[in-house]
């Protein structure tokens, strides 16, 4: 029981750790908290057995560095929006290009 927390709690740190580190890290609050919880289980059971395995501090670890990074990248990244204004210029442009090629179509009505 005590080795599938144990699997159970590395596999979602370091899952964890790998969203938190790429664009996709909203999706690492997820394994944090699996994780975080494995390690409670296996703090739990290993206080009832007496016995101190390093485990829980290297899941600890991972978790503490995703749920940091996770934390900075949702607060310093912030998206940056283009001038709106040439977004709608080049949209006006756009739409008179099709209705200029629209109009140049020759459509037969022998159909």
């Amino acid at each position: 029981m005590k080795r599938v927390f144990i699997v159970l709690g590395f596999i979602t740190a370091i899952l964890a750790t790998i969203l938190a580190v790429t664009p996709l890290s909203n999706l690492a609050i997820i394994p944090i908290i699996v994780a975080f919880l494995c390690g409670l289980v296996i703090l739990f059971i290993s206080r009832k057995q007496n016995t101190k395995p390093k485990s829980i501090q290297y899941i600890f670890i991972l978790v503490i560095i995703s749920l940091g990074l996770t934390i900075y990248k949702s607060v310093f990244n912030k998206p940056e929006i283009g001038d709106t204004e040439q977004l709608e210029q080049r949209a006006e442009e756009n739409l008179e290009d099709s209705k200029e090629i629209l109009e140049e179509i020759e459509i037969d009505e022998d159909f």
